[in-house]
């Protein structure tokens, strides 16, 4: 029987909380938020230098994002709030089936995916090579992909908590694309190509120096991802003057 996937009653609480500290704490610069779907599955792919990365997109974009976070915060003293918010664990450096099969059943119940290819926060600031599981991931649920680059917070936060000052972070989100779909099942090359194409995506975004092993945006040609084209009723609904995403 499959397992049904609700947003759990922390979830809200947790992100009303943490956008109160970002009030507090952080500076933040968001452009693109009109970029985000408002409903239907989406796979999130961030790049990550800080522990705020992955916070600030599950609590600004949209109220119901489940985090991929590394199997060893669920083996912590804060396990139990990494389970309350609706986290599920992957195993890095390795295909773990549970995490993937875990990923297709939040993206089918029509709610977003939050993920860092890279697997680990990179200590030099530069992007690092990325896992596969974002381009097997996007590929098979054809859910599209949402590209965000974040910087700033790595460089001052520590310093800036300790005088009281906010931190300036940036946050830049893409327009959303969809794996370009194939009969045929995607070959090892192929989903190698689809994930680096998803972090020159980022990559574009970011300043130079924090490209890392994806610095030569200008040659980025994308032969795998196509832009997705959010539906009427979403556009209807933005020009409007709904309510913000971060209500």
């Amino acid at each position: 029987m499959t397992q049904e996937i609700t947003i759990p009653p922390f979830h809200a609480f947790a992100n009303w909380g943490l956008r109160v500290l970002y009030r507090l704490l952080l500076d933040l610069d968001i452009k693109g938020l009109e970029n985000v779907p408002r409903t239907g599955p989406l796979l999130i792919v961030i790049n990550h230098m800080h522990f705020l990365d992955p916070l600030i997109p599950t609590a600004v974009f949209r109220p119901d994002v489940f985090p991929m976070a590394k199997v060893e915060v669920f083996e912590g003293n804060w396990r139990w709030m990494f389970k309350a918010y609706g986290s599920f664990p992957v195993r890095r450096g390795e295909a773990d089936m549970n995490a993937l099969k875990h990923a297709f059943r939040v993206l089918r119940a029509g709610h977003a995916v939050l993920m860092a290819p890279e697997g680990t926060r990179a200590r030099t600031g530069g992007l690092q090579q990325a896992h596969e599981g974002v381009a097997l991931i996007a590929a098979r649920a054809n859910a599209p992909i949402l590209p965000v680059a974040e910087w700033g917070g790595r460089e001052a936060f520590d310093d800036n908590l300790e005088k009281l000052r906010r931190t300036l972070v940036h946050v830049r989100i893409g327009a959303p694309v969809v794996v370009k779909t194939t009969e045929r099942k995607l070959t090892r090359q192929e989903i190698r190509a689809i994930t680096d194409e998803v972090m020159y995506s980022i990559a574009a975004m970011l300043p130079p120096e924090y490209r890392g092993v994806y610095g030569e945006v200008e040659k980025f040609a994308p032969q795998y991802l196509l832009p997705y084209s959010m539906p009427v009723a979403e556009n209807i609904a933005e020009k409007k003057g709904a309510m913000p995403l971060t209500n």
